[in-house]
């Protein structure tokens, strides 16, 4: 049997979307599919070569330079203050996925993927937001057009990262998005979306970091060493709401508050907070499976927060309506009120109740339909 090729989210230094893209290669494998993952470079890597061609769609606006010129300049900022921490940070991201992750040579730019000889029987975008209008980037190659015309093509819990997007790019999108010959999208809105483009009816699955069990994970984990509970804080930048909620709970329980983060500059650990920057995908995992709650504004941070069975509270701007990818996410498994926008109050005696019976039951049903998508897919 020949390769599958797997094209994704990768090497960007950020738990979610590095543990989704080895989720997906590491099931396909015990699935007896030979695969690898495609590694072109994401636009935001360092190393990545922009050209002509991979200009965006939609031209970048002046707002959202700034937010990337500021976040490389924070990036480097801690790097240079904190040498030590960034370089075991990277290190343990390197070393995950070359231990555990298969994947080709590198492409640096858009050109060295097209003009690549590829060889797959089947090719696959995975999974994060990879179709997402506002990402800077041309998002042709997350729509297999790289791929001889011949090839299976087919897409698994792709996202379009928001609920709409302006009609005026419908046909570029209709374009890409018949390129694939199968469908499977993450979220309920995605599969409205493409209906509204294209007319085409499509699959809704699960993010890949779900294909995997609890045991999985915690089969790979390197366990957190803690004497007393805590609360994990899983949140990408400052957010006042996030961390006076976390101080609540501190309050009521008498839990510790660990705070694993990256973008932002490192705040003092005092005797009410432990900020932790250094920690690669698995002692992320280890992190996820002591923890007694969780606080998160991370979509990724809401699925292992359900897959290790953790009270806990999903927080999304209060000014902002693109919050798709978490709502569709609560829906199935009834869960919508543990989305909280910022300003909400909480209940805090009801804390702990999350019933992972029923959140079990209602994603094994999604998780089997999704892995009979991929055995109907994949040749």
């Amino acid at each position: 049997m020949k390769k599958t090729g797997i094209i994704t989210i990768l090497n960007v230094n950020n738990y979610g979307a590095e543990l989704q893209a080895f989720a997906l290669h590491h099931k396909l494998k015990h699935m007896g599919y030979d695969n690898e993952i495609i590694n072109y470079l994401y636009y935001k890597n360092p190393l990545y070569k922009s050209e002509v061609d991979s200009r965006p769609l939609i031209k970048t606006s002046i707002k959202n330079k700034l937010k990337d010129f500021a976040l490389k300049w924070i990036d480097k900022y801690s790097a240079f203050r904190y040498p030590e921490i960034a370089k075991k940070r990277k290190l343990r991201f390197f070393d995950f996925h070359k231990e555990h992750t298969s994947l080709s040579k590198v492409y640096k730019s858009y050109s060295e993927l097209y003009e690549a000889k590829l060889d797959y029987e089947n090719y696959v975008v995975g999974s994060d937001q990879v179709w997402n209008p506002n990402n800077g980037t041309n998002l042709a190659p997350y729509f297999l057009t790289f791929a001889p015309k011949e090839a299976n093509k087919v897409a698994f819990a792709s996202s379009f990262g928001v609920g709409e997007i302006n009609e005026s790019y419908y046909s570029k999108y209709k374009e890409w998005i018949n390129n694939l010959v199968h469908i499977g999208t993450r979220e309920t809105s995605g599969v409205e979306l493409i209906k509204n483009i294209t007319g085409r009816s499509v699959a809704h699955v699960v993010d890949p970091t779900l294909l995997l069990t609890k045991k999985d994970w915690e089969g790979l984990m390197v366990p957190y060493k803690h004497e007393n509970p805590y609360i994990l804080l899983f949140i990408f930048k400052k957010n006042s709401y996030a961390e006076e909620l976390a101080y609540k709970i501190q309050e009521k329980t008498g839990f510790k508050i660990i705070r694993v983060c990256k973008n932002e500059m490192p705040l003092e650990s005092d005797d009410k907070i432990l900020n932790i920057r250094d920690f690669g995908p698995l002692e992320f995992l280890g992190l996820y499976s002591g923890a007694s709650v969780v606080l998160t504004t991370s979509f990724h941070g809401s699925v292992f927060s359900l897959i290790f069975e953790k009270p806990f509270y999903t927080i999304t701007p209060a000014s902002k309506n693109n919050n798709s990818r978490q709502e569709s996410l609560m829906r199935v498994v009834g869960l919508e009120n543990r989305l909280l926008r910022e300003g909400d109050n909480v209940d805090l005696d009801k804390l702990t109740d999350v019933d992972f019976d029923y959140v079990k039951e209602k994603l094994g049903e999604q998780i089997d339909f999704s892995i009979d998508y991929l055995k109907q897919s994949l040749k």
